[in-house]
């Protein structure tokens, strides 16, 4: 693979996705530049499990995967957890698909499945700290996102659920784990 069409650094035993295309001489050559040869023409509908390989990452906007080899898609800056890499696979949900066909996808499970793990994830972090976690309905979704990794709508549904399972008192800067 010529230098200039590598988009990234290569790793032996690791796999990849390529394009093939001629050179200026009409010598087959791979790329790792493969948007062009990726298609937005698809089935998928919302809720779908897909797996998908990174063929690049954008520090501002996320990791566009390869669906199947074949299919354009973005997970989301704020949708990555940890540390991920050209050329890894994943098993994503779709979580949208414009109507231009464009994809966007989740590493979460659908929001009834999560309510579960993100009540819990707040409930562990006020039992950590002091039965207090100073956030409440009017925080800002950078702030929810830097404490819990959720976004403010998950923040909200699964302190709701807390509040209705009198687990919590929420006030307007804080919320209050209550003695059971």
């Amino acid at each position: 693979m010529p230098k200039d069409q590598k988009s990234y650094k290569l790793f032996k035993d690791m796999t990849y996705p390529v394009g093939v295309m001629l050179d200026k001489d009409n010598m087959l050559i791979l790329t790792t530049k493969i948007r062009e040869f990726l298609s937005l023409d698809h089935n998928f509908k919302e809720n779908d499990i897909v797996e998908g390989r990174i063929y690049s990452i954008n520090k501002h906007i996320g990791a566009f995967v390869a669906i199947n080899n074949q299919y354009d898609s973005l997970l989301r800056i704020n949708e990555l957890k940890g540390v991920h890499i050209e050329g890894e696979l994943l098993k994503l949900r779709v979580k949208e698909v414009k109507e231009d066909g464009k994809i966007e996808l989740t590493n979460r499970k659908r929001a009834y499945l999560e309510i579960d793990s993100d009540s819990e994830k707040i409930l562990d972090y006020l039992y950590e700290n002091d039965g207090l976690v100073n956030l409440g309905d009017k925080s800002s979704p950078d702030k929810i996102y830097r404490i819990f990794g959720l976004s403010k709508s998950s923040f909200k549904r699964a302190i709701g659920r807390l509040y209705k399972e009198k687990y919590i008192r929420i006030f307007s800067n804080k919320i209050e784990l209550m003695r059971r």
